[in-house]
């Protein structure tokens, strides 16, 4: 009898907390529509072949971590 005593009082109180809370527009944070439809694509610099070396190598030694 006590478990259904206190599952009664759960369900009460979690419903009227429900019922409760943010019954009125007003009492939620406006809506603020800030997004924007201009995306700016990042521009890419092309590499020397001094520089492509130094990434491969790099792209390699991690290649090499990674399959050990």
């Amino acid at each position: 009898m006590k478990k259904i005593l206190y599952i009664l009082c759960f369900i009460l109180t979690g419903s009227s907390a429900f019922l409760v809370s943010c019954d009125k527009p007003e009492e939620l944070t406006p809506k603020v529509d800030n997004t924007s439809e201009d995306y700016l694509l990042p521009t890419g610099s092309i590499l020397n072949a001094q520089d492509r070396e130094e990434v491969q190598a790099l792209w390699d030694e991690y290649n090499n971590a990674i399959n050990q």
